[in-house]
């Protein structure tokens, strides 16, 4: 077999190749930073500019695509539609936005120059991961992601949190890419296909009644690995002490965009593979086992953030919470058999990642220097020192609470209404009240930012970044007039 047979490049029309734009300048643009970045001196500034030009360049292009026919190319290996428009788009706006906080507090706390070019490349493998409808593409694409990220984890050297924090995300990592893969194996060894399309006709051939015991080893393995990079119960524990020890715009970084690319990941499979009508037909199993996660997901999200007084171990079982109602759009895609669920997801996605990505714009302009370990009591007095970082904060908060008319509250709106479609009454009440639930432990920064006084009676001085300020500033805008106006992201696929 020759190298044309297995990379046939030159066949590739010109439609396929402006489809990999974005995928083919990030990338670049990474490669580029990191050889840059050991430049003494400016080192630092070249690789900020390569990755975040990088990434404005993709995002700039890929706004003028349209994918409303979809492109494949190399047989599904890169397959780009709708929906990997939308998510490659806000994946690209979620790395520009976390190279822009970054600057100044990168310097300031010591962080390496690789900083911006792993960051970059994390984003390519996030890409990939939303553009691909083959197996094995989507193997790579998780580890690239992966891999850059725990390195982000651990980038502060002087912390030991840090280190242990990307050590137990690498040993938990690398474990649920292992049975991620492992599943794979026994798809491909069941159907003989990695291409999912033609991997759910293979599927759909094979069961008389009940679905083949290796076929359904294959989807449950596959769902472990998925489950974890989302921090789904009972696969969730890595979640606050990776979320606590990393830098701030890391952590930024991991709950807006590493979260988007695992929920694109899920959309994907759930449209392609777990909706099989053979398989939501045998005896109600996987209704029965999603239930189940959903609802401890949610409970162990809502009541243990109550208890936490870290800032950022407040906002990891945030994001386990928001899990919980993410995976109960999943229920109602798969399940229920509702395609609208599918725009609810991706709504939902989307705004998750504006005010998320905005909170931790905040809390990098608030950080205390040296002290990468924000505490409520850090935030006292906030509301006086600085009122317009307070005021932005609060408004995320309350978006996160689902508080209307913010564009928090249209997001679960659209979750739960479509969760109710499809008949999962029950666990919609229960990710009502878990909702309510969390709100206690959002509204306690604001008590704290407006009605308490700092411990020496003085507000710590606090940076005034410009690249923080202005995302700070632009997802302030987005999460305002997105819960305004709702209809803009309600049908986004």
């Amino acid at each position: 077999m020759s190298f044309q047979d297995l990379f046939p490049v030159d066949s590739l029309s010109v439609l396929q190749w402006q489809a990999m734009f974005p995928l083919l300048v990030l990338g670049a643009a990474s490669v580029l930073g990191l050889l840059v970045s050991p430049i003494p001196r400016a080192g630092r500034a070249f690789a900020f500019a390569s990755v975040s030009g990088g990434a404005l360049l993709s995002l700039i292009g890929l706004s003028f695509m349209s994918f409303q026919d979809p492109v494949s190319v190399l047989d599904g290996v890169l397959y780009f539609d709708r929906s990997s428009q939308v998510f490659s788009f806000v994946i690209l706006a979620v790395t520009l936005g976390c190279c822009l906080l970054s600057v100044g507090f990168d310097k300031r706390e010591h962080l390496v120059a690789e900083l911006y070019p792993l960051m970059g490349f994390s984003a390519v493998g996030m890409i990939g991961l939303v553009s691909s409808r083959h197996l094995m593409m989507l193997f790579i694409s998780l580890e690239l992601m992966s891999l850059a990220v725990y390195v982000l984890v651990s980038m502060q050297r002087r912390s030991a949190e840090a280190a242990e924090a990307g050590l137990k995300y690498f040993l938990l990592g690398g474990a649920a890419s292992s049975v991620f893969l492992f599943g794979v194996t026994l798809l491909y060894g069941t159907t003989g296909t990695l291409e999912l399309s033609a991997l759910a006709q293979s599927a759909q051939g094979l069961w008389q009644g009940q679905v083949p015991l290796l076929f359904a080893l294959g989807l449950c393995l596959i769902a472990v690995g998925f489950l974890f990079k989302v921090g789904a119960f009972p696969f969730h524990s890595w979640v606050p002490d990776v979320y606590t020890g990393a830098s701030t715009p890391v952590t930024g970084f991991m709950i807006s965009g590493v979260k988007l690319a695992a929920v694109g990941l899920m959309l994907r499979l759930g449209a392609e593979i777990f909706a099989l009508p053979g398989l939501l037909e045998s005896h109600g199993a996987l209704s029965q086992v999603l239930s189940v996660v959903t609802a401890l997901t949610l409970i162990v999200g809502s009541l243990l953030g109550l208890v936490q007084n870290n800032v950022k171990r407040m906002l990891a079982y945030s994001t386990i919470a928001h899990t919980g109602y993410l995976l109960l759009g999943f229920m109602a895609l798969t399940v229920g058999g509702q395609a609208a669920a599918a725009d609810a997801i991706a709504s939902y996605s989307v705004i998750y990642a504006v005010m998320n990505l905005g909170c931790f714009a905040v809390l990098t302009l608030v950080n205390p220097e040296g002290h990468d370990d924000l505490m409520l009591k850090d935030l006292a007095g906030l509301g006086r020192s600085r009122p317009v970082l307070a005021f932005a904060l609060s408004v995320f908060l309350l978006s996160m609470a689902g508080i209307p008319p913010t564009a928090g509250f249209f997001g679960k709106y659209y979750l739960f209404l479509s969760a109710v479609s499809s008949g999962h009454i029950a666990l919609t009440v229960l990710a009502a009240l878990a909702s309510v639930v969390s709100a206690a432990f959002y509204i306690k920064p604001l008590v704290v930012m407006y009605m308490d006084q700092p411990q020496d009676g003085v507000s710590a001085p606090s940076p005034r970044w410009f690249g923080a300020g202005l995302v700070v500033a632009i997802t302030l805008v987005l999460t305002v007039v997105l819960g305004m106006l709702p209809a803009w992201v309600s049908h986004l696929l």
